[in-house]
């Protein structure tokens, strides 16, 4: 049997299941429970944070038979599962990055009047829409003009300054934000636990923060590095060549406490350890910048300034 990877079998099977982006959940889920789920939309936002997964989600909120609560795909029916391997012919997902000609979008818009197969709608999802070229945009845009009461499209992208603005203007859009890292600790915690992976929590730490707001990355690089079920700091730390929390948090109270010779040593001792400098100032600005937002949300003025006089001298 194929072993199936972790981000896959992860991979949200409903609505509950979608982490991070509550703000675009509970507006999907109002929209289907209201019956008015829009012909076209338009996701954007990083790599990995679940852009495709909640296109996916929709197609099943629109083909289940036995919607719980009347928004939640039940996750058993046949247009559930098929939705879950792929196999769904009424649901068809094009990657514009290998498939940017004229000639797939032409295909498309003859076949869209058709009824659907087994379905009661049809769903067009197109990835990295960014790639199409021009003349497979106003192809698209004609489409998008007037879609046949059946069929649904969703469009993805990292680059949406890319997409043409009549294409905008004729999708509803929502934009994905990057994941925080408590959300992704709890996250990739679940997992091991499903797993049976002993996973320290530092070294799930050090993934949360090396991937950048990236569920997909996060998933794959804990499946990477996990060896004979466990998932260990130092090599965690090793193999992604990132700096101790506890060294950073012993540079930035040298800094704050004007110790510059403390901190010189610690720069010092980076560099004897062959670390990368800039990934280093790159990690310890993400930590100064989360100090900072705290330091707001409490309405500590002071430190809120001293914070950012750090951040502007580290970039």
């Amino acid at each position: 049997m194929e072993k199936v990877s972790l981000y896959r079998k992860y991979r949200p099977h409903n609505f509950d299941n979608l982490v991070g982006q509550d703000h675009i959940k509970n507006t999907l889920i109002h929209a289907i429970l209201n019956g008015n789920v829009s012909h076209a939309y338009l996701f954007t936002g990083p790599r990995g944070t679940g852009k495709t997964s909640t296109a996916r989600l929709i197609a099943k909120a629109l083909c289940c038979t036995n919607l719980k609560d009347n928004y939640e795909p039940c996750d058993e029916c046949e247009f559930c599962l098929d939705i879950n391997d792929g196999s769904l012919i009424d649901m068809i997902e094009i990657d514009a990055a290998s498939n940017r000609g004229i000639d797939e979008v032409r295909d498309l818009k003859e076949k869209i009047s058709f009824a659907p197969t087994r379905a009661k709608v049809k769903i067009y999802i197109i990835d990295e829409a960014h790639m199409m070229t021009p003349p497979a945009f106003n192809a698209l845009l004609k489409t998008l003009e007037e879609p046949p009461d059946h069929t649904y499209f969703v469009l993805a992208t990292t680059e949406v300054h890319k997409i043409p603005d009549t294409i905008i203007s004729r999708c509803q859009r929502f934009d994905f934000r990057r994941i925080g890292k408590k959300t992704l600790m709890t996250r990739l915690s679940f997992i091991a636990q499903k797993e049976e992976i002993k996973a320290d929590d530092t070294a799930l730490e050090l993934i949360s923060r090396y991937v950048d707001g990236g569920l997909r990355d996060a998933i794959g690089l804990m499946e990477q590095l996990t060896v004979s079920s466990e998932l260990k700091y130092e090599y965690v730390q090793d193999i992604l060549g990132l700096s101790s929390l506890a060294l950073m948090e012993e540079m930035f109270e040298n800094l704050i406490t004007n110790n510059a010779k403390s901190a010189l040593k610690i720069v010092q001792e980076l560099h004897n350890q062959g670390t990368d400098l800039k990934r280093f100032s790159y990690e310890f600005v993400e930590l100064i910048r989360e100090k900072l937002l705290d330091a707001i949300a409490e309405d500590d003025a002071i430190n809120s300034v001293k914070y950012l006089r750090l951040i502007e001298t580290f970039k």
